[in-house]
């Protein structure tokens, strides 16, 4: 019986086996899945809910878009106005109460500043709370 090797006859090389441990990984990250959404705590008092036939309502906001021109003319929905016309416009959208709207801003990259600043300003102070500014993307 040999206790020591001479180096005469090669050893064989080692290897790492990549199923396997694929394998596990696998199994490790399903593991933290399950236990990730266990430790989800839902707010709320658990109760039985009745049952209905009708879908539920999802409300989407109707787009408002106002356009201003490198001249500096707004247009409310590609109809031009003046600031009177869309203060107008802008009211007879709030009358429903219901109704949810996004107001799109789009001005022209040579257009005055100021003049997005006032439409974006009277939309805010007529109760708009989600007006946003259109823009292009660099790509």
């Amino acid at each position: 019986m040999r206790l020591f090797r001479d180096g005469g006859e090669e050893s064989p090389k080692a290897r790492i086996e990549l199923i396997p441990m694929i394998d596990i990984m696998f199994f490790l990250m399903v593991v933290f899945i399950f236990i990730s959404m266990s430790l989800i705590k839902l707010n709320g008092v658990t109760v039985a809910l009745p049952k209905s036939a009708a879908h539920p309502l999802k409300q989407v906001p109707k787009m408002i878009n106002i356009t201003i021109t490198e001249e500096g003319k707004i247009l409310f929905e590609n109809t031009p106005v003046n600031r009177a016309g869309l203060k107008e416009h802008l009211s007879a959208l709030l009358s429903d109460k219901t109704a949810k709207y996004e107001v799109i801003v789009s001005g022209d990259k040579d257009s005055k500043l100021q003049r997005l600043v006032d439409v974006m300003d009277l939309c805010n102070s007529m109760g708009f709370s989600n007006v946003s500014i259109r823009s292009e993307d660099l790509h």
